[in-house]
């Protein structure tokens, strides 16, 4: 088979909260930790004595390893003689990075993903990493579309590429969907980056008044600006709840009738409602109303998070959601402004690619098809009974 297309440079583009330690000699000090690994109780409590306040880092105290500096704390405490050893932090997209050219690098997106690391009013590191010493092993900051070095020659060998083939800085992942609408300086709408978690975003807005104890933080985009941001993990609880059942508008109807509401579930994480973790959300007699509940619920919660970054204009809807075309019209009923998908819904890719080609002239829009809301007065109706039985349940 010939060759298609001409590759002539790679973004490295990954999800937050995940760095690599190298030392000396440009080696592995140890493996990369996935951030679903539960950081010790005893050095998450002795972290949250050091750890910088929400004013300061916009970044909330979440559980697992999601605060990287928290990571980094257990790591330095638990092996400091390993810790000794280590000359670089790499965050998990210039990792990769390093892997394809060698290079060292540092970038302001995974810096300011929830990490406690980053203040983003200063646009520099917190004082909780400048007190412990690691902004320090910290590479010098690079802008993401920056090219760092060529591909190393002995892996442009193995893939058949030429060895001029030129390796950008990357992103965290959510920021490059967003980078799909504020790079060329477009009117940016707020915008739902869903997959694993559904992230509320609101380009453009103050990050004041932000909540942290409902999962509200600020990201920063690739131009260091912070972004308000709300979120949960909605992609796992449609896997777990809605799975491959099919739903339709009657099972719909009938369980808004029914009055069934399905409460918050986090997964382990904080969540849009604290006090409510934990537990089985939905209690469905079969399983397409399970299903239906699931949809519901994954429309309400959305809807909530975007009511907490005050995204209250025309919003976009990228990743995986964007390809429901139900989901996306429940959401759409529940929302003041216009919703719109584009045809093309991996809006990470867009973004990776725009950055990659940052140097090129723009491409033209991208066309965005407008989403008919679904079911509109019945589900504004449960959301106002769903809306109740959260409270209730927080006062009991």
């Amino acid at each position: 088979m010939g060759i298609l297309f001409a590759i002539d440079r790679i973004i490295p583009v990954s999800h937050g909260a995940t760095c690599a330690f190298l030392d000396e000699d440009h080696k592995l000090v140890q493996p990369i930790q996935d951030y679903e690994s539960a950081v010790p109780a005893e050095y998450v409590r002795a972290y949250g004595f050091i750890r910088p306040g929400f004013d300061e880092t916009q970044s909330p105290s979440l559980p697992l390893g999601l605060n990287l500096g928290c990571q980094i704390f257990w790591h330095s405490r638990r092996a400091p003689v390993m810790f000794a050893r280590v000359r670089w932090i790499l965050n998990y997209p210039q990792y990769w990075a390093w892997r394809l050219t060698g290079a060292l690098c540092n970038e302001v997106t995974s810096m300011g993903c929830h990490t406690d690391l980053w203040c983003p009013e200063r646009k520099g590191f917190s004082s909780l990493a400048v007190k412990q010493g690691w902004a320090d092993l910290f590479p010098p900051m690079l802008r993401a579309w920056e090219s760092t070095a060529t591909l190393r020659r002995d892996l442009a060998d193995a893939a058949g590429l030429p060895p001029s083939v030129k390796v950008c800085v990357g992103a965290h992942d959510t920021n490059a969907a967003l980078a799909s609408v504020i790079v060329d300086g477009e009117t940016s709408p707020a915008l739902l980056s869903t997959g694993t978690w559904y992230i509320a975003m609101a380009p453009g807005a103050s990050p004041k008044g932000l909540v942290p104890q409902r999962d509200c933080l600020a990201n920063v985009d690739v131009f260091g600006r912070p972004v308000p941001c709300a979120r949960f993990m909605g992609g796992r609880v449609y896997e777990n709840i809605v799975g491959g059942s099919e739903v339709d508008e009657a099972a719909l109807r009938a369980v808004m009738r029914k009055g069934t509401a399905g409460l918050p579930v986090f997964l382990d994480t904080q969540g849009l409602c604290p006090g409510l973790n934990g537990g089985v959300p939905v209690l469905g007699e079969t399983a397409e109303e399970k299903a239906a509940i699931g949809l519901l619920y994954v429309a309400l919660m959305t809807s909530a998070c975007l009511d907490l970054v005050h995204a209250d204009d025309q919003l976009l809807i990228e990743g995986p959601a964007a390809g429901n075309a139900l989901l996306c019209g429940l959401i759409a009923a529940l929302r003041p402004g216009l919703v719109v998908v584009e045809n093309n819904c991996n809006a990470v890719t867009l973004g990776a690619a725009r950055l990659a080609f940052y140097d090129r002239p723009a491409p033209r829009p991208r066309p965005r098809q407008v989403v008919t809301p679904v079911l509109r007065d019945d589900i504004r109706r449960y959301r106002e009974l769903w809306r109740g039985r959260v409270t209730a349940e927080l006062a009991a």
